[in-house]
């Protein structure tokens, strides 16, 4: 046999492999069924632990790197084994904020001028996170400003004993004063490690900044094999995390409802592997808690659904209906289309209700591909923005333009799930891919 008919078969053996394992454990626990609802129940608690391996500060980490040069370009920094904003997480742990100042900001251009300033790094949030949380993330004790709302992190190498804050929706600035400043240890990180750059430009617009990526952008095919969790599982951790409780499950036009008394309520959809989750039961106000608190407590009921946490991180929060809104990532980037939003949301009421939403499949482990699967090269978004204009879509209804991955089931299996490059388009409250837009599909 030659070495190419070899490379050849590699990926199917291997896929088959990896199949009938899963096959193999899903007969048993199919076969044992009487084992399996009694681990259930007791292991209802230690489930969760196990699953939380994240910490509240890994799952609200930025997630983008900006670096500027001396010169003004701008460029995406990547790496495909190791996340450098955990090394910037670290390197800025071992700093010592002593302080913090609101800077008055005249105008968004000189809001601009720091957010694009040269010879800095910018470690963007997807969304608003607090003071009193970037205290958490990167160990700090900052008094002043707690509750104040922050975006961006920027941080100049020339200057040694500051960083800033960045507030887009307002253009504030808060400067951070730091003791044991240095970017020494990180330079030469990155100077070691093989570091994708990506050619993009941050431009400040109507209070909201834009990361464009100014030229064609080639990135890597994955696909994973699904996990997808039990839904008498969930129902006893959800509704009967005590094991004294009755749960009760009835099907309604094609979806099971599980029930507890009149507190508690799971509603799952196995068309489109979806679970929704209502709990009357807390009696807590979202109107007299603190942003950060609602940011907190989202975390802990993220944990208690017992969803794989190892690619989840926070994506932004909805104040239309006080939701907390978190997402897949691979490599820095969101992946879309895993329910109907693509997310995991997490409702918290004023009047007490509590409504999460999110999928029951999620990523296992990673299979390996070959050929022209493996990378995938799309268009600068500044030509995606004006091929949308002139199929004609209005400019001022196009949001957000974000480079991540379309999840999609593989053709050749349902245990596979394929995750595809694309820009997805924020267009009248929804995201499309750029490509179902310009299809008009």
């Amino acid at each position: 046999m030659t070495t190419r008919k070899l490379r050849r078969l590699i990926l199917p053996i291997t896929l088959t492999l990896l199949i009938l394992l899963s096959v193999g454990l899903s007969a048993y626990i199919w076969t044992n069924p009487s084992r399996y609802e009694r681990e259930n129940k007791v292991s209802t608690a230690s489930s969760n632990s196990t699953l939380a391996t994240r910490t509240l500060d890994d799952i609200y980490l930025p997630t983008q790197l900006v670096h500027t040069d001396s010169a003004g370009k701008q460029t995406l920094l990547i790496n495909k084994n190791v996340s450098l904003v955990s090394q910037f997480k670290e390197q800025l742990s071992k700093w010592q904020a002593t302080g913090i100042v609101k800077v008055r900001v005249t105008s968004a251009q000189s809001y601009a001028a720091l957010l694009n300033g040269a010879d800095s790094y910018v470690l963007n949030f997807p969304d608003s996170v607090t003071v009193a949380l970037f205290n958490t993330i990167f160990n700090q004790n900052l008094k002043n400003y707690r509750s104040s709302e922050f975006s961006r992190i920027v941080i100049p190498v020339n200057d040694t004993d500051h960083l800033y804050l960045l507030n887009d929706s307002k253009h504030q600035i808060y400067s951070v004063k730091l003791k044991k400043k240095s970017l020494k240890s990180m330079r030469k990180f990155l100077q070691a490690n093989k570091v994708t750059a990506i050619a993009v430009k941050m431009s400040y617009e109507g209070n909201n900044t834009y990361l464009d990526y100014t030229q064609p952008v080639t990135m890597q095919h994955y696909s994973y094999l699904m996990n997808e969790q039990s839904a008498s599982e969930l129902a006893n951790r959800l509704l009967d995390a005590d094991g004294n409780s009755s749960v009760s499950v009835r099907t309604h036009n094609g979806e099971q409802i599980y029930t507890t008394g009149s507190f508690k309520r799971m509603t799952v959809n196995n068309k489109l592997g979806t679970v929704y989750f209502e709990d009357y039961s807390d009696s807590g106000d979202t109107r007299q808690i603190s942003f950060t608190t609602q940011l907190q407590k989202s975390y802990s009921h993220l944990v208690s659904l017992g969803v794989p946490m190892d690619n989840i991180r926070y994506y932004g929060y909805d104040t239309t209906s006080s939701s907390v809104i978190y997402r897949s990532y691979v490599e820095g980037f969101p992946i879309f289309n895993q329910t109907e939003n693509g997310d995991v949301r997490i409702q918290m009421t004023s009047n007490g209700l509590d409504r999460y939403y999110f999928s029951l499949d999620s990523l296992q482990v990673p299979v390996p591909t070959t050929g022209k699967q493996t990378a995938v090269t799309l268009p600068s978004s500044t030509s995606v923005l004006k091929q949308l204009v002139a199929a004609g879509y209005k400019n001022n209804k196009i949001g957000s333009i974000e480079l991540g991955y379309q999840w999609s089931q593989n053709k050749s299996s349902k245990l596979v799930i394929d995750l595809t490059p694309t820009y997805y388009v924020y267009y009248n409250g929804a995201w499309r891919t750029y490509t179902s837009m310009l299809s008009g599909s």
